[in-house]
């Protein structure tokens, strides 16, 4: 199954928490491509996600996401996206897999650790990130696998 997404948050000094919940059944395979934008303000705005990923037996799933924040005025600091994330994974079967990829260009300040807990046998927990940065923006990013 292919599912795709976009959050946009398009008002100044206001925030987006929104909350994805995957949970792939017994031999399926599930990809999910995320996309994140902001305009520039001159105030800053918050992106506070919560993403949990659940694989049961022989389970696969694979996370995307490609976020473009505003990272604020390259000299002073002013305005920008703070983005503060919780990702975490379950390969709750045998041989299931979660792979987790992120592309993070902009935002103020980027604090990101997806984790996931290898429970069934032989699961595998992949994760691949890029995060850019210039000027005074902070990404404060990497990731535990149990």
């Amino acid at each position: 199954m292919e599912i795709s997404t976009y959050f946009r948050i398009n008002t100044e000094e206001t925030g987006q928490f929104e909350r994805t919940l995957i949970i792939a059944d017994e031999g399926s395979y599930v990809s999910y491509l995320e996309g994140c934008t902001a305009p520039a303000y001159s105030s800053h705005q918050i992106h506070a996600a919560v993403v949990e990923i659940v694989a049961l037996e022989r389970a696969e799933v694979k996370y995307s996401t490609v976020q473009n924040w505003y990272a604020g005025d390259p000299k002073t600091g002013e305005g920008g996206v703070f983005n503060f994330v919780t990702k975490r994974g379950r390969c709750a079967g045998n041989h299931s897999k979660i792979s987790w990829t992120q592309v993070e260009a902009g935002a103020a300040i980027t604090w990101k650790y997806p984790s996931c807990i290898l429970q069934g046998d032989h699961s595998v927990g992949e994760f691949y990130s890029i995060a850019l940065t210039n000027g005074k923006m902070q990404a404060d990013t990497g990731t535990k696998m149990i």
